[in-house]
C-alpha cells in the first residue's frame, strides 16, 4: 500500500511528529484468522515506534508541497504539481495542481487577507480530489502580487475576466467547471463572469465581498454562496442581498463558532 492516498496522509503518525491512536480492527470469524493474525503483528510492531509530538503553525507564504515546478507527483492518481503558467496579460503565475489534466477544470481564487496565496485552498482541493465522482483538474493560483506571482496586486481588482479567462485559455481548457473563490477572489470570480459569461459553467463564493451587487442580476451560472454569520469582515447582510439578486442562487449561513468546518465540507 505504499502508494496509497492513506499511506500518505499517514505517514507522519508513525515515526513522525504526529501524536498517534491506532485502532486496529480485527474480524473473530475463522475464515479471516490470517487477515487478523495480519493487523495484530502490525499494531504490535507500531506500538513499538517512538514519535515526537511538534504544534505545527502552518506558514501560508511557505510551500507545503516542496515539488519541482512543473514535475509530477509520485502518486500518478493524485498527481500534484507546481507549474508557472504564462498568461499574456499578467505573465507568469505561479499555480498548485491536482488532479487529472485532461478533466474538467475547477479554478481557485484567493482573498487578499493574510492567507493570500494559494496555499489557502490545500485543503479543500484535496478534499473535492478524494470525494469526486468525476476526474477533475483542480488549479489554485498566486494572483499577480501574492504569494510566488510577480507583478500588480491591482490586476486581480480591476481586469479580474481578462485575467482569469487568460488563465483558463493557458490552462487549454475553453472554460472553467467551476470559478471557486475567497473574499477578494470572489468578488473577482463574480467580476469574470460578468464580464465574460463564457469562462465557467458554475460559480461556489465563500464570504464574498461584492461591489454593486444589484449587476449580478446578469449572472445565469447556477452559483453557491457560503457565508460565516460570525465573520465580521464579510458582512452576512451582503450575503442576503446577493441572494436576492442572483437568479439560480443556492445560499448557506453557518457559524464557525458552532460548525468551524462546516465551511470546507
Amino acid at each position: 500500500y505504499r502508494n496509497s492516498i492513506l499511506t500518505r496522509l499517514l505517514q507522519s503518525s508513525l515515526g513522525g511528529d504526529s501524536r498517534t491512536v491506532m485502532v486496529a480492527c480485527v474480524s473473530p470469524a475463522a475464515f479471516n484468522r490470517q487477515e487478523t493474525l495480519g493487523t495484530l503483528r502490525y499494531a504490535a510492531g507500531a506500538r513499538s515506534i517512538t514519535n515526537k509530538s511538534v504544534l505545527h503553525i502552518e506558514d501560508f507564504e511557505a510551500d507545503p508541497e516542496p515539488l519541482d515546478n512543473d514535475l509530477a507527483d509520485m502518486d500518478e492518481e493524485m498527481n500534484r504539481r507546481t507549474i508557472w503558467i504564462d498568461t499574456a496579460s499578467a505573465g507568469d503565475v505561479y499555480a498548485r495542481c491536482m488532479g487529472d489534466e485532461s478533466g474538467d477544470l475547477v479554478l481557485f481564487v484567493h482573498g487578499s487577507g493574510p492567507t493570500n496565496s494559494s496555499t489557502w485552498w490545500n485543503g479543500i482541493k484535496w478534499e473535492l480530489f478524494l470525494r469526486s465522482p468525476r476526474p477533475l483538474y483542480l488549479v489554485a493560483i498566486d494572483c499577480p502580487g501574492y504569494g510566488k506571482s510577480t507583478g500588480d496586486r491591482q490586476t486581480i481588482r480591476s481586469y479580474a475576466g481578462t485575467f482569469l479567462m487568460d488563465v483558463v485559455r493557458s490552462l487549454g481548457k475553453k472554460d472553467a467547471l467551476c470559478l471557486v473563490g475567497s473574499s477578494q477572489g470572489a468578488c473577482a470570480v463574480f467580476n469574470a463572469v460578468l464580464e465574460y459569461p463564457q469562462i465557467a459553467r458554475h460559480v461556489t463564493v465563500m464570504d464574498p465581498v461584492g461591489h454593486d451587487v444589484f449587476r449580478y442580476t446578469a449572472i445565469r451560472q447556477p452559483c453557491l454562496l457560503i457565508f460565516d454569520t460570525e465573520d465580521a469582515g464579510h458582512p452576512v447582510k451582503v450575503g442576503r442581498w446577493m441572494k436576492e439578486h442572483i437568479t439560480d442562487c443556492t445560499y448557506f449561513e453557518f457559524a464557525a463558532s458552532k460548525e468551524p468546518f462546516w465551511h470546507c465540507d
